[in-house]
């Protein structure tokens, strides 16, 4: 069977930073339920819902909002280290073997970005199928620092990492105001495309479709500070983003 769309909830149940990060109370509501929830408001009649993880309570949370599988991720791809690629094909192996069940594109939903409107949600699909050309499609925001001006260290020595720039001479001592305007991705929102197969080489591909949001939408939870702004803005803006109010 083929579908147009699979959305991936990843939540694992381990977090460096922030202990149970994923399943953490914002506004009494367990963080992934607002990806759980913005899963089933995506316009798209022909969907399948999974959720990547190695927790037995995240699933049975998952099953209220229709995510129906019981299938737990492997150990070895539910490490701090692990990659997005890695839950991809494990989930693509897996439908495929046990429902028989192809798809043309993705979505990722990461409980880390619970701030979503609707709007912006499927304006963001609309968009991506529409542009035959792009292999994904990543939510992106203004950089607040300019790459341009970052440095590694090798051998006691700075590095700056980005490629000199034409006609700006020694761009990381030039005033920000003339240096290219820079974005950050976020895990708000990324689709991709699968193309029926059931093992992918990059989810993100050589062509890569930047959609804008707002400064609200960016916020990623990594910090209980974090998840206290993120409650204020869900609160002020319970009818504009996915909500539980």
């Amino acid at each position: 069977m083929k579908l147009n769309l699979l959305i991936i909830v990843p939540a694992r149940k381990g977090s460096t930073n922030f202990k149970n990060k994923n399943i953490a109370l914002c506004n009494k509501e367990p963080l992934v339920n607002y990806s759980f929830k913005a899963a089933n408001l995506i316009e798209e009649n022909k969907k399948f819902l999974f959720c990547s993880t190695d927790s037995k309570y995240i699933i049975r949370l998952s099953k209220k909002f229709f995510f129906n599988e019981e299938y737990i991720r492997p150990k070895n791809i539910s490490g701090k280290f692990s990659r997005d690629l890695d839950f991809v094909n494990d989930t693509l192996k897996y439908l495929k073997r046990k429902k028989k069940i192809t798809f043309k594109y993705g979505l990722i939903l990461r409980p880390t970005n619970p701030i979503r409107g609707i709007a912006s949600l499927n304006k963001a699909y609309r968009v991506f199928k529409k542009n035959k050309n792009a292999n994904s499609l990543k939510a992106v925001y203004p950089s607040k620092e300019n790459p341009f001006k970052t440095w590694i260290i090798k051998k006691n020595i700075l590095k700056n990492i980005s490629k000199n720039l034409k006609n700006i001479n020694e761009q990381y001592n030039a005033p920000r105001q003339i240096l290219p305007k820079t974005f950050r991705q976020t895990g708000t929102i990324e689709f991709f495309r699968i193309n029926y197969l059931s093992t992918l080489k990059s989810i993100s591909g050589k062509k890569i479709m930047p959609f804008s949001i707002s400064q609200n939408e960016a916020i990623d939870i990594d910090s209980k500070d974090d998840l206290k702004k993120a409650e204020v803005i869900l609160k002020k803006n319970n009818k504009k983003f996915i909500n539980f109010f």
